[in-house]
């Protein structure tokens, strides 16, 4: 009797033990999971997944599993997976543990704006450079010699244009109204035109001669014409008894032809009524 009794409280202490084993078999199989889900393959992970719902049914499929992934999956842990991510997972950072993520801003390409090619500027000539150079020295000494001979109002001078420079200066400088005898005033301006050109052989002189439209009519000028050509011929004897070689100047003279004011008040007919010196740089 005593015997007996012994034998059920020995049944009942040992309870414990059922409890264990399914604990165990539940630990197993979680890290059977984990080994599974550690892999990107397919097949395994699916296989896994039923295993563990066998397990947790009863049905004695879990052992099967649980032998099979000691096997297959052992044989197939060696090969390098390149499977794809589980169609069941939305972020596959999850399941493979990668941290990588596609970039999310759009990477804009580089635009290289094509260039056009500016063609190298043609380099001047030594002939062109002393051109050049010439006529800024010639017209910075016109410019010094009209401000010390002449004022502004009765002078001007243009800016070098086609190798000439242009001085006018006013008839009533140079002469009295109806005479061709030039005044003591304008000998400056001469005797300074004529240093100039000496000291640059390569440049010529002309000599132009114009007047207002208030006709002429004398015995010695019977028109605009020969009053004109008469005052430029008369500073052009100025200058070869200065010294000046002949071939180097002309005279010319244009009467009213080329005026430069309307002529429709005394200031504009005293514009008109000028001589015109034209120094020009031949090629040398």
């Amino acid at each position: 009797m005593n015997k007996a009794i012994a034998l059920h409280e020995d049944s009942a202490d040992n309870n414990w033990i059922v409890t264990f084993a399914d604990l165990v078999t539940l630990l197993l199989v979680f890290f059977i999971l984990l080994f599974s889900v550690s892999t990107v393959k397919e097949e395994s992970f699916e296989e896994t997944i039923d295993a563990v719902k066998s397990a947790l049914k009863g049905t004695g499929k879990g052992s099967k599993a649980g032998a099979g992934s000691g096997t297959k999956d052992d044989k197939d842990s060696t090969k390098v997976e390149t499977g794809t991510v589980p169609t069941d997972s939305t972020d596959p950072s999850i399941e493979t543990g990668e941290k990588d993520q596609a970039p999310t801003e759009e990477v804009k390409p580089e635009i290289i704006t094509p260039f056009s090619v500016i063609p190298a500027k043609p380099t001047p000539s030594r002939e062109e450079m002393q051109k050049k150079q010439d006529m800024a020295r010639v017209s910075q000494s016109i410019k010094n010699l009209v401000k010390k001979a002449a004022g502004e109002k009765d002078t001007k001078v243009s800016p070098p244009k086609d190798d000439k420079i242009i001085i006018n200066v006013r008839g009533d400088l140079f002469f009295n109204k109806g005479s061709a005898q030039f005044k003591r005033e304008a000998m400056p301006i001469m005797d300074g035109i004529g240093s100039i050109l000496r000291k640059n052989s390569n440049f010529e002189l002309s000599i132009n001669g114009h007047t207002d439209n208030i006709p002429i009519s004398t015995n010695r000028y019977p028109s605009n014409w020969e009053l004109s050509a008469i005052r430029a011929t008369t500073v052009l004897r100025y200058f070869i008894r200065g010294g000046m070689s002949p071939d180097r100047v002309s005279a010319t003279g244009y009467g009213e032809s080329i005026p430069v004011s309307a002529n429709d008040t005394d200031e504009e007919r005293a514009e008109n009524r000028r001589i015109e010196f034209v120094l020009e740089r031949k090629p040398s």
